[in-house]
């Protein structure tokens, strides 16, 4: 890492950190738009005041994109950083230590919604790009910088650009991504892919009106009974039993040996989780990474308050997502979900909601080497290397657009409990520094 670049970093990190103060104040919720034209507009002015260029937004019909770069010339490589500023809604204020959009730093962390996803992450690259001008050392590299404002509801706005030109960035020869979490061991982590996301939705209605148990139940049909009977046929164990749902599954054995190589922490998780088994017999991480996964994330029925309530219900949902690996396709995925409830109960509605592809990177990727020897050089200790996110992003929609062999990797620089999505989100402040360092480093060798 060059010294200087280094002292820079020491020498503005405090501003460093005030900016990203400054972003994670102004909340920015794309479910509910909440905040999100100041923040486009923020984001706006924090790449122009750290040694981007020229920036600008890009209408899209939703949030806005915003696109910033720092060019060498036609014969320098192209590095396209990708992130998102919208943020996930903070949820139960009473959960939050102090409030989501008030940044605290706490034992060494800073506790805000947006801190590690993706804020917090976004603005390491940017603080990079200024390191590396002020310390008079930037690279021979295309430096472009593409964020959206709606990663958190489906990236509407970022596939409706890439389905249109995109010319800003046509001419990657890398995407970018620092997003999600490192490895629990703490080791920095370089990811080749992600998982895709299917998320769908069941309605079942049988009665017009909940009954009396006692003067109904037994003839009259049950939607929760029902639904439940739907449910229970689509998975055996941790297995999903819908026919053609494992269909296009692909698995590398490059992709077994990183699997492979991963710490196995499945004890620690257990632990820390008050389990005493998990839901499967494979590894750990090959059942978390190599399979497609059915999970149901909530049900909702009949009577749920204090008491009893002695009914038979008339309506029931439930909300299911898949976790696709590659090389499935979401749309694929849906029918095959739709064909099996179909069967088993043609009553019952299916709704399809988000959905995102999975994406792959071959783990010989020319752009890794250099990825994997920042990682190595910053923090110290050789990057745990895994073959895809746990996690879904819309990463796979720059190669559907752009090529389909341009390198997609995801670098995450936020801790492994910085509790995305959850209440007390947080980024570790070295961490933070350590994207910084990082993504200064990784240019540095990429222009070399």
């Amino acid at each position: 890492m060059n010294e200087r670049v280094e002292a820079v970093i020491e020498e503005r990190f405090d501003d460093y950190r005030a900016a990203l103060f400054e972003l994670l104040e102004q909340p920015s919720v794309s479910a509910t738009g909440e905040g999100m034209a100041a923040a486009a507009e923020l984001v706006g002015d924090l790449v122009a005041e750290h040694g981007f260029d020229d920036w600008k937004r890009i209408e899209t019909g939703h949030a806005p994109l915003i696109y910033a770069e720092r060019l060498a010339g036609d014969d320098a490589p192209t590095v396209v950083f990708y992130g998102h500023y919208d943020v996930q809604p903070p949820g139960d204020e009473d959960e939050w230590e102090t409030p989501a959009f008030e940044p605290t730093v706490r034992e060494g962390s800073i506790y805000a919604r947006g801190a590690g996803d993706n804020k917090g992450q976004l603005a390491a690259h940017v603080f990079a790009v200024d390191a590396l001008v002020a310390a008079d050392a930037v690279p021979d590299v295309n430096v472009k910088l593409l964020l959206e404002g709606g990663e958190e509801s489906g990236s509407l706005g970022l596939r409706a650009y890439l389905d249109g030109e995109a010319t800003e960035i046509g001419d990657a020869d890398l995407v970018y991504v620092a997003d999600g979490p490192v490895h629990r061991s703490g080791r920095p982590t370089l990811i080749y892919g992600n998982r895709g996301i299917l998320s769908v939705q069941l309605d079942h209605e049988t009665a017009n009106t909940d009954l009396h148990s006692g003067n109904f139940g037994g003839p009259i049909p049950n939607a929760a009974t029902e639904l439940v009977e739907v449910l229970s046929s689509m998975v055996d164990g941790d297995e999903v039993t819908v026919e053609g749902f494992h269909d296009d599954v692909h698995v590398t054995a490059a992709d077994r040996d990183l699997v492979a190589s991963i710490p196995d922490d499945s004890a620690a998780i257990m632990d820390d989780l008050d389990l005493d088994r998990l839901a499967t017999d494979e590894p750990y991480y090959e059942r978390l990474l190599l399979e497609p996964t059915l999970t149901i994330n909530g049900l909702e029925s009949g009577y749920t308050g204090e008491g009893g309530k002695t009914i038979v219900p008339h309506e029931a949902m439930a909300k299911l997502d898949m976790r696709l690996v590659p090389d499935q396709d979401p749309d694929d995925v849906f029918e095959a979900v739709a064909a099996h409830v179909s069967r088993e109960n043609p009553d019952v509605q299916v709704t399809k909601g988000t959905s995102f592809p999975p994406m792959k990177t071959p783990v010989d990727a020319p752009a890794s080497e250099d990825v994997a020897a920042a990682l190595e050089a910053v923090w110290g200790v050789e990057p745990v290397e895994m073959p895809v996110l746990g996690g879904s992003l819309p990463a796979a929609y720059f190669q559907q657009a752009l090529d389909a062999d341009l390198p997609v990797l995801v670098v995450p620089y936020a801790n492994a409990d910085q509790g995305n999505h959850s209440p007390n989100e947080h980024l570790d402040v070295e961490y933070f520094r350590n994207g910084i360092r990082t993504t200064a480093a990784f240019l540095l060798r990429y222009g070399a």
